[in-house]
């Protein structure tokens, strides 16, 4: 059993050394996670224009930089400094350093007054944490009426699992991708939950991603409207899907 310190701790370092090769890519950057990604951002609805965004876990800082060119005012935070570090680089760049903040926080010990934020956004986070401790602070940090959507991989998936168990390098010994049970559990305190699951028959565009990227893409495409269709007649079978998107309304 691992404790709680030596867990952030294994996060921190896995992350910091990831941080060092941020021109690295795998599937979550080659265009794989886009319509997942999609969707998510739709959750926040039509704009983002004057709102406040907490990004949870932000890494290099993607999502924070697309939130504050559309005019968001975003608090972006990860538990490894070198992902902040790259985070501040890449913000800097952009010349958005003034509608972003990056800070060095833990999601299970968030440093912001109540009600602060209109919106929570973590992106691949909630299986790296304490759920229980998270949950808390995000329902502590929204505010009433504000939304949490969070993209997290799914764990019911036995061909997924086999390949997370031959990937190791690829991932933290702690993390804990999520079952079914989890999201409910997360979303007990809240008023409302809704959930959508993506990418179950489009892994197998995965195969083509080291050959052709154009074949990739259009293997994707095509697959994912079969997902679309088998999820939609078998809702079921979401379980088994790579990923899901969930909401939350305080």
């Amino acid at each position: 059993m691992i404790g709680t310190d030596n867990r952030i701790q294994i996060e921190r370092d896995f992350h910091n050394r990831r941080a060092v090769n941020t021109a690295s890519r795998d599937s979550y950057w080659g265009g794989f996670l886009f319509k997942a990604d999609r969707y998510a951002y739709s959750l926040l609805g039509s704009t983002v224009e004057g709102k406040v965004i907490l990004d949870l876990g932000c890494g290099t800082g993607h999502h924070a930089i697309n939130f504050a060119e559309k005019g968001a005012m975003v608090y972006a935070i990860d538990l490894s400094p070198g992902m902040v570090q790259a985070a501040r680089m890449a913000i800097a760049a952009k010349g958005l350093h003034d509608r972003v903040q990056v800070l060095t926080m833990n999601a299970e010990e968030l440093l912001f007054p109540d009600e602060a934020f209109d919106f929570v956004f973590g992106h691949s986070i909630l299986h790296h944490t304490d759920l229980k401790l998270t949950r808390a602070q995000v329902y502590r940090v929204l505010k009433r009426g504000g939304k949490g959507v969070f993209l997290e991989p799914l764990n019911h998936n036995p061909f997924i699992n086999l390949f997370r168990k031959l990937t190791p390098s690829r991932r933290t010994p702690t993390e804990k991708p999520l079952r079914m049970q989890d999201l409910f559990f997360f979303a007990e305190p809240f008023s409302a939950f809704d959930h959508r699951e993506f990418y179950m028959v489009a892994l197998i565009a995965l195969i083509f991603l080291p050959l052709s990227k154009q074949a990739f893409q259009k293997t994707l495409d095509f697959l994912s409207i079969i997902d679309d269709n088998l999820l939609s007649r078998w809702p079921a079978l979401s379980r088994y899907a790579w990923v899901t998107v969930f909401e939350v309304v305080k």
